[in-house]
């Protein structure tokens, strides 16, 4: 197929044959133009005779032959209202310099950014986007906001779509190319105009070209942070985080205080049970902290009846899983997980791939005390067998109290009315209490502690936060705090 240009359209696919037709035709028009312009003057000379002499006819015919001689694809360009075989090329369809230069960029960014976990910070004072890779800063780019009127959320989100070109169901179908979502309210990273100062529903604006890198760099479940100011990551190290281990720690169990035994499936009941043929469980001794794991709850875990028991009998229903259980089919998975602490809520969550594994709660000390929100973030093993985890931290800074002065205006009638200021802030407050303090408050229970250790891989997550699970965490979403 060839592509033609239509007046007022644009290229417009044509068959070969179709542009041979057309190109004998126009030759033929060209030409027999030509004659009968020609036919007039030499009538004017030597009479009437001369046009019925057959010349005309020949000059067709020599158009004709022209034109069938000349290759249907140099003639089939549509311009001007006719076809023309020369003079006129085509619309390429080859990437211009603009789109080669962009990825040409983005193989130099994804050739410079270390192999690790990436994070993604928003500075809504400075209107700029900070990228780290593996907690070495990578690039910057200026951005565009929220209005006030649609302000941008500040808190910890991640990624949870990735969409080359998508358009708002929000707003009036506006284009999004690039878009990575981070709230399912409507909150993303994409392409975008009037970069450089607040200018959208609440996204996050980007420069094209930066927009493009960032899309083909990020994963679902890139953490993505937004505060007033610039965070930046620290290293961090301390005994009280999760440390990786290979191997399961053997479960001991004790009976819980209310004479309830939690039973903690075996290996070969699971298997039995996810293959829908099994007993009831074996008699297992009760894990050491009872009242801990006997509030756990399982996500989403069903237990199938036992097939193979008789009608009435009276074998004891199978228990579900304890936080072991579960973690040895996460590992199997060989993906991150994300945990949060909720002060609030006494309770520690567990999540892989956007799904809840479970909870249990926790001890805080001190629980009237505000902690503030902190993110740990597993970057990578390291040390001389490969088995330490090297872990960064970013505090979330506090909200400052507004500051607030009325006015009395006065109008033209002589009526007055107070309006309301807010001055400007003079900074955000520092979190109440640093990443340290805050771990040595938090008692975990050494039977999730050990669960988790087995789970817990680089690109893995810990979140400290006053705050509970709020509206914006739920299906399809990591942990997302939304502080302001």
């Amino acid at each position: 197929m060839l592509r033609a240009w239509r007046r007022g359209v644009g290229p417009t696919a044509i068959s070969a044959k179709e542009a041979e037709s057309r190109s004998r035709l126009a030759g033929a028009t060209l030409v027999a133009g030509s004659a009968w312009r020609g036919n007039r003057g030499c009538g004017r000379l030597y009479g009437d005779a001369f046009k019925r002499s057959g010349i005309c006819a020949l000059a067709i015919a020599a158009g004709l032959a022209v034109t069938a001689t000349a290759s249907p694809a140099a003639a089939a360009y549509w311009y001007g209202g006719g076809w023309f075989g020369s003079g006129h090329k085509h619309r390429h369809t080859h990437k211009t310099e603009k789109a080669k230069a962009a990825d040409r960029a983005s193989k130099e960014t994804s050739a410079n950014t270390p192999k690790g976990p990436l994070q993604i910070f928003i500075s809504i004072n400075q209107q700029k986007l900070h990228l780290y890779g593996n907690g070495v800063h990578v690039a910057d780019t200026s951005i565009a906001t929220g209005v006030p009127s649609h302000p941008t959320p500040f808190g910890v989100f991640s990624v949870i779509q990735k969409q080359v070109f998508h358009r708002s169901n929000i707003y009036s179908n506006a284009p999004m190319p690039y878009m990575q979502r981070i709230t399912w309210s409507g909150v993303a990273m994409h392409e975008g105009k009037d970069i450089g100062h607040p200018a959208s529903h609440g996204c996050i604006r980007l420069p094209r070209d930066f927009a493009i890198r960032l899309y083909r760099l990020t994963k679902l479940g890139t953490r993505v942070i937004i505060a007033r100011t610039e965070l930046k990551p620290a290293d961090f190290a301390d005994p009280h985080l999760f440390v990786h281990n290979e191997k399961p720690p053997e479960i001991a169990a004790l009976a819980s205080p209310n004479g309830v035994e939690t039973a903690a499936a075996k290996p070969a009941e699971l298997t039995a049970q996810a293959s829908g043929i099994g007993g009831a469980a074996a008699d297992a001794p009760a894990i050491a902290s009872a009242p801990a794991v006997a509030d756990l709850k399982p996500a989403a875990i069903a237990v199938p009846a036992n097939p193979a028991a008789p009608a009435g009998s009276n074998s004891a229903p199978t228990s579900a899983p304890g936080p072991g259980d579960i973690a040895k089919t996460a590992v199997a998975k060989k993906l991150p997980v994300a945990i949060f602490i909720s002060r609030k809520r006494q309770r520690l969550y567990v999540r892989q791939n956007f799904e809840p594994l479970f909870d249990a709660p926790v001890t805080i000390a001190q629980p009237d005390m505000p902690i503030g929100t902190h993110v740990f973030s597993a970057l990578e093993f390291t040390g001389p067998d490969r088995g330490v985890l090297r872990w960064n931290v970013v505090s979330m800074p506090g909200e400052p109290a507004k500051r607030v002065r009325y006015v009395e205006e006065r109008g033209r009638h002589g009526k007055t009315w107070r309006r309301e200021i807010e001055d400007d802030r003079a900074g955000d407050p520092q979190s109440p209490q640093t990443p340290a303090q805050v771990l040595a408050r938090i008692d975990i229970p050494s039977e999730l502690s050990e669960a988790i250790a087995l789970m817990i891989v680089p690109g893995s997550s810990l979140i400290v936060s006053d705050q509970g699970l709020g509206d914006e965490t739920g299906e399809g979403t990591d942990f997302v705090v939304v502080t302001h």
